[in-house]
């Protein structure tokens, strides 16, 4: 009998020091395994490089000037049509699935990640409409430029043909000074992008609203890294912070 009371003692006191010994444990805390760069702040200040230096199409004799003034990126919730799981899973989207990779997402997490969006886009939409009104004034200067290029170009062949008729040059000298206007009105065309360029760094307000934009897309960033798990987030920011780099 003593030996079975002095076996339950023994149960007792090593129950208890397990016991105590997993109160004590440390709970598991998530590893951020993102790197710096992948980070919300981080990715958000490199949106201005993008930003300064949008896609110009370049003025031609046929065609004018285009400023691509925002990145496109910025406008598409990539997760609206992103896979939830259960039976009421969404439609597999191709381009969101190239950063999303494998995983799904939660009816929650859903719904969250669309309130974010919304709200993304509610507080950069009037920024991003006075940034793109900057960009067509710069687009309009750039086109009476032309404009002008064009017709003084014109002028000058007009000239030359005046002295060929009245038989002060011959027709080859006609020829090549014609062409000599030719290419130099397309080079100063051509031109023309580089000081729609300046045009677009040296904007004071450009640089502000700049500004407020990108603030916006990192309390956006921010909202998705809480939203996803650690998981999902590195598999998602590991493809989509290629977008922030100037092609």
């Amino acid at each position: 009998m003593k030996k079975l009371i002095y076996l339950l003692a023994f149960i007792t006191v090593l129950s208890v020091t397990v016991w105590s010994c997993k109160k004590d444990e440390a709970p598991t805390v998530p590893t951020d395994s993102t790197l710096p760069n992948e980070q919300p702040v981080a990715l958000g200040d490199s949106l201005g490089e993008v930003i300064d230096n949008p896609t110009i199409a370049d003025a031609s004799m046929s065609a004018d000037l285009v400023i691509e003034s925002y990145p496109t990126f910025l406008e598409t919730d990539y997760f609206s049509l992103a896979i939830v799981e259960g039976p009421q899973g969404g439609k597999d989207d191709s381009l969101n699935k190239a950063c999303t990779g494998s995983f799904k997402l939660t009816k929650a997490q859903k719904e969250k990640l669309s309130a974010a969006h919304k709200a993304k886009e509610e507080c950069m939409d009037a920024n991003r409409k006075l940034l793109k009104a900057i960009d067509r004034e710069i687009e309009s200067w750039v086109k009476n430029q032309k404009a002008e290029i064009i017709a003084k170009a014109k002028l000058q062949m007009d000239s030359i043909n005046k002295l060929f008729d009245a038989g002060s040059i011959t027709a080859s000298q006609k020829k090549e000074m014609l062409n000599q206007v030719e290419l130099n009105r397309g080079a100063a065309i051509k031109a023309l992008s580089a000081k729609a360029k300046e045009k677009i760094k040296n904007s004071i307000n450009r640089a502000t609203l700049k500004g407020k934009i990108i603030d916006c897309e990192k309390v956006y960033l921010k909202s998705i890294k809480e939203i996803l798990s650690a998981e999902q987030y590195e598999k998602w920011i590991k493809c989509h912070k290629e977008k922030y780099k100037k092609k």
